[in-house]
């Protein structure tokens, strides 16, 4: 197996310096991770305004790329930032494109320019790859707004033909999002035409830019063992069940890990109370000091439950709005955090002024927030309808927060039923998706964390379970061996 395979992460999210969740943080993490293990690995995404007002200490590297969209061009400027810490981040700079509030689009409503948009962001990619002699061996895509990567690096920004050297690697994180537009605007991408078919990326007559990935990356993986079964199945292939079983050895699954560096509860600089599993007085001091900050009222017995989500129905909150009244009628005390649908986020507003002491919503996306909310709540709701992997599970057992899941995907690989005596398994999980399951959950955690004698020698167990990057960066060098053909395939 190759031990030092020259890799590009092109991905339109990475943290710190653009995220909206998990794309986000494994395009951060992982790269660190792949270096790690001997991997040399740059990323590309495009310079949004949050970098441009200072997220990231990017510089102009003074190198621009003339992109054909169609029959007209446009020049996008390359940035970059690195450290002594991580990989080199180039930063696609075009603002006509990416100088704009959301990263996909504002208050619920996606951009109309999406694909044209993405599809500037890919060729510019590999136009990158070319212009600065990066030569890397893997490419490695992620999602529906890198799914055309693979047909740009064979083809060439102009679709007249290019020496492709590198394999791709292309990872589906939630295959509900998957860029499907008009096939009238196939003109913008300059490929042959041959590339608009039902082998490819034509979709009922559309272009499906989460298809175009699946069929022409070398390998295809997911976020985890369990998600990477269910969507060969109709209940939750989201209408490419079919091309998916037929990637047959090409899918696989590699669960994500967390970045333990930025989440770790004895070292996290946003914490005001820091602690650890050996140390966790300072834990209590900072469930006190998140319900003064929020003004609530939570006897010391009291459980605080959070959740950290976006607000739509995949992430179950169409069950919490009937679980609710019940959760907080055993004497909860609740605190939310996150945007999405403007039902739901409403909904919360009211809450908030049903249960003032006892119930906060913040809508938005806040990290500072969510790390004070994973070291300060006693459980940490989600009750996901299906969820590719979810990093907020393994926050909180980072973060002595008991999960409780309903266990689908990469909730069901990694949250296991507590045993009887509690020496066995993580969390609690939902016997099946619906309001009454929830609160029966719910219940049984309350149970376990009001339970003096066993609930602290759990809650350090939990803390010290290992869920970083390394595990899984160990099965991504293998999967990229293998897209290279060095090895058998990863199953």
């Amino acid at each position: 197996m190759r031990s030092a395979v020259n890799i590009l992460f092109a991905s339109t999210e990475v943290a710190p310096y653009a995220s909206t969740g998990g794309l986000g943080e494994v395009a951060g993490a992982l790269p660190r991770a792949l270096a790690g293990a001997g991997a040399r690995v740059a990323c590309v995404m495009p310079m949004y305004r949050s970098i441009l007002e200072g997220a990231a200490p990017a510089h102009d590297t003074g190198l621009r790329l003339r992109i054909p969209l169609g029959f007209t061009a446009h020049t996008g400027e390359v940035w970059a930032a690195s450290d002594d810490t991580g990989p080199t981040v180039y930063f696609i700079r075009r603002d006509e494109f990416f100088d704009r509030r959301g990263i996909y689009g504002i208050d619920g409503r996606d951009y109309d320019d999406n694909l044209v948009r993405f599809i500037f962001f890919q060729k510019a990619v590999v136009a990158l790859i070319d212009a600065m002699g990066l030569s890397p061996e893997v490419v490695h895509a992620h999602d529906w707004s890198t799914g055309l990567v693979p047909l740009f690096l064979r083809h060439g920004p102009r679709g007249t033909g290019r020496k492709a050297a590198e394999r791709c690697v292309f990872t589906i994180h939630n295959l509900a999002y998957q860029g499907v537009f008009s096939g009238s605007h196939f003109p913008v991408t300059n490929l042959p035409y041959s590339c608009f078919s039902i082998e490819t990326m034509e979709f009922y007559g559309k272009i499906n830019c989460m298809k175009a990935g699946l069929t022409t990356a070398d390998r295809v993986s997911t976020v985890s063992e369990a998600y990477a079964q269910e969507i060969l199945t109709p209940a939750h292939g989201c209408g490419l069940d079919g091309v998916l079983r037929d990637l047959g050895p090409r899918l696989s699954g590699i669960p994500n890990g967390i970045d333990t560096a930025a989440w770790n509860p004895a070292t996290d600089p946003l914490l005001t109370h820091r602690f650890s599993a050996s140390r966790l007085a300072g834990r209590a001091r900072g469930r006190a000091a998140l319900a003064e900050e929020l003004g609530l009222d939570i006897p010391d017995k009291a459980p605080l439950i959070g959740m950290i989500s976006r607000l739509v129905d995949q992430k179950g909150l169409d069950i919490l709005v009937e679980a609710m009244p019940r959760i907080m009628e055993d004497g909860a005390a609740f605190v939310l955090l996150g945007t999405g649908e403007r039902k739901y986020e409403a909904l919360a507003r009211q809450w908030m002024a049903r249960w003032p002491r006892r119930f906060r919503a913040q809508i938005a996306f806040d990290t500072v927030f969510a790390h004070r909310i994973q070291a300060g709540a006693d459980i940490h709701l989600m009750p996901s309808r299906f969820e590719p992997c979810g990093l907020g599970q393994l926050y909180a057992l980072r973060y002595g927060a008991l999960p409780v899941v309903n266990p689908t995907g990469g909730l069901d690989d990694t949250i296991q039923a507590l045993s009887a005596d509690g020496r066995i398994g993580n969390g609690i999980r939902m016997r099946e998706y619906s309001a009454e399951a929830m609160v029966e959950a719910v219940r049984e955690a309350v149970r376990w964390i009001g339970n003096a004698k066993r609930w602290p020698a759990i809650q350090r167990r939990l803390m010290s379970e290992d869920h970083s990057w390394a595990h899984s960066a160990k099965r991504y060098m293998a999967l990229y061996a293998d897209a290279l053909g060095d090895s058998k395939p990863v199953v």
